[in-house]
């Protein structure tokens, strides 16, 4: 098939649509990056000035399509080189929005969505390939997309710094918290891990190094609370290389993996608290999801975390275990404090709601 060919068979999927959203996410397992694609695409379906939202997704049973979008399965292939060779074509003239971290370096004048600079600022926590590609793709990328967006002022500058781009070039879209307001919470997933309501400290992300989970096991273990456990949800992902075991250091320090939304929502609201003392964050959902869930939280005092959780969660030095155990005793045994957090919490995650984010997300897609 020629390139004017599959040009015109995009031209025919989206109509008269500006944009076509690179849908790579799709058919990936559903961590902070491609939750945030989702919930934003989501969100721009429900805005009255949007029609449609066309989502172009590579051929395969895998795919899981975004609710209230248009899904189009085009051309063929699949991975890295269907979002770098295959959609560019595809798209023809219209306009690629890449949510995800990712867009083809081989197309100008795209939107890409870089949802921070970890690559270059914490290089070691992740593997040579990835760390390669991506500081290659970003360095490129910023200097051939029309709308470079992220999530946090914190990131702006730290992309700017490393892409030798003008902070003024990129925009900052805030993410949102409400994304599992509308699941009902599934109290089942206490009895499968041998839980009890209020007697357990939570833990939630990905298993990346900069997440600090070996210090949250040594604080954990300093708090030396026999009545409580240590839930650790998150899923390893080989990008980040090989990090420590933790599912086997202490009977009551419980690693379960990768959870559904609605267990894990009735993991935030039966936590007594939720611990999130990551070294380098470029928004951080997770410390909001909490808060949006009556948990208290205790985060670290670094990256965009002060910027995200504001006056609404307690904080910690990262790289102290010491610190990290103090601020946790604290959290745990005054029943005032983790009250007062709890209202607060809840108060600020409130105000990170996705529809906002779509709306600014239309507001830099219309000065295009």
């Amino acid at each position: 098939m020629s390139t004017r060919t599959l040009a015109n068979a995009i031209d025919t999927l989206t109509g008269q649509d500006n944009f076509v959203y690179n849908g790579r996410f799709t058919g990936q397992k559903a961590t902070g990056v491609q939750r945030v694609a989702r919930e934003l695409i989501v969100a721009m379906t429900q805005l009255p000035e949007i029609d449609h939202v066309t989502v172009a997704v590579p051929p395969g049973d895998k795919i899981l399509p975004v609710d209230g979008a248009q899904t189009r399965k085009i051309g063929f292939g699949r991975g890295l080189f269907w979002e770098q060779v295959i959609l560019p074509i595809f798209a023809g003239r219209r306009r690629i929005v890449n949510l995800s971290n990712s867009g083809s370096i081989f197309r100008p004048r795209q939107v890409i969505f870089m949802h921070d600079a970890a690559v270059f600022d914490t290089p070691a926590h992740f593997s040579l390939r990835f760390r390669a590609w991506y500081r290659i793709m970003f360095w490129i990328l910023a200097r051939t997309s029309s709308c470079i967006l992220t999530n946090s002022d914190f990131s702006r500058q730290r992309l700017a710094h490393h892409c030798r781009v003008p902070a003024s070039r990129i925009g900052v879209v805030p993410l949102g918290s409400d994304h599992l307001d509308t699941i009902e919470s599934d109290d089942n997933v206490l009895g499968e891990h041998g839980l009890n309501s209020n007697q357990f400290v939570l833990a939630v992300s990905n298993l990346n190094p900069t997440k600090n989970f070996a210090r949250i096991v040594e604080a954990f273990q300093r708090v030396n609370d026999s009545s409580l456990d240590l839930v650790i949800v998150g899923m390893k992902n080989p990008i980040f290389g090989e990090i420590d075991d933790i599912s086997n250091v202490a009977p009551n320090i419980k690693y379960v993996g990768y959870v559904s939304d609605s267990k894990l929502k009735a993991l935030y609201q039966h936590a007594r608290c939720f611990v999130y003392p990551s070294i380098y964050e470029g928004f951080g959902i997770p410390p909001l999801e909490a808060m949006k869930n009556g948990c208290p939280t205790l985060v670290a005092s670094a990256a965009a975390l002060p910027e995200v959780c504001g006056d609404a969660s307690l904080y910690c030095d990262p790289y102290s275990s010491d610190d990290i155990a103090d601020k946790l005793k604290s959290l745990l045994y005054t029943s005032e404090l983790r009250a007062d957090l709890r209202r607060r919490g809840h108060l600020h995650a409130s105000k990170y709601r996705w529809q906002t984010s779509a709306k600014i997300l239309l507001t830099e897609l219309e000065k295009l």
